[in-house]
């Protein structure tokens, strides 16, 4: 797609009505394995509380089935909110969102839907659990939904974004062990490894689009790039890298997991 054919999307009046597949395809099912952050929590939960003498299934599929819904809610306002501005993206322009017609009140009952039964496993789970859903459900909300819409501030985006990772780090410590948290240090650990991943997922998009199409498209794509440069995002990746490895450590010493 060349900048001529991706700018022209502005000018795109006339779209297909969303079916019922368009709308479920907001949910992105296909970023289940991102959940795979979730089996740390649990080995950790194990090595460092012992864990119960019978390996909790029902508390593991609540909180799979808690981190899916919450997650797919997440994504669903995520892509809906976002289909005036991922129409400059060279690919995402290419989102269910961008190229059909879909109803507002159809995708809040969608989101609520997901946010009802992430919230009620939750709850049947466990306190803690219960607690963290909400958090993980409300960092949706600041990321997503203006005026707070935090993907819009550069490094805030970054920050805001990969909490993801020591919240799904905690519902799996939670199956196992429901009355505790992970430690501070794996948590940040975590958090500022999730940064990492976000920076340089950035700082790839900002090379390719400035590339291929100039950085007043990149700017009209992501308000956040306004404030970035190439030198900044790679500088933050290191940041983020290096306070990673050291939080990391400071576990390793800590707890002396060989």
């Amino acid at each position: 797609m060349d900048a001529s054919s991706v700018k022209g999307l502005d000018q795109t009046t006339a779209k297909p009505a969303g079916t019922l597949r368009d709308y479920l395809a907001l949910a992105r099912f296909d970023h289940f394995t991102k959940h795979i952050f979730i089996v740390p929590g649990i080995v950790l939960a194990y090595l460092l509380r012992g864990g119960p003498a019978h390996f909790p299934v029902t508390q593991v599929i609540l909180g799979f089935i808690t981190a899916i819904c919450i997650a797919s809610a997440n994504y669903v306002i995520n892509e809906y909110l976002d289909r005036e501005f991922d129409k400059f993206h060279p690919t995402k322009s290419r989102r269910r969102a961008v190229e059909t017609t879909l109803q507002g009140h159809v995708v809040t009952l969608e989101w609520a839907a997901f946010i009802l039964i992430g919230l009620g496993c939750a709850w049947i789970g466990s306190a803690t659990l219960f607690v963290t859903a909400c958090i993980f459900g409300l960092q949706g909300i600041v990321y997503n939904v203006s005026p707070l819409r935090s993907k819009d501030k550069p490094y805030w985006d970054v920050i805001s974004e990969s909490i993801n990772n020591p919240l799904r780090l905690t519902i799996g410590w939670v199956m196992i062990d429901p009355h505790t948290l992970p430690p501070s240090s794996i948590i940040l650990a975590y958090w500022f490894g999730g940064a990492f991943l976000m920076a340089a997922k950035r700082y790839s998009e900002f090379r390719e689009i400035v590339a291929s199409h100039g950085v007043e498209l990149l700017a009209r794509y992501r308000a956040s790039f306004a404030g970035y440069s190439e030198v900044s995002l790679n500088i933050s990746c290191f940041v983020y890298g290096l306070l990673s490895t050291f939080f990391l450590a400071v576990f390793l010493i800590k707890y002396r997991v060989e």
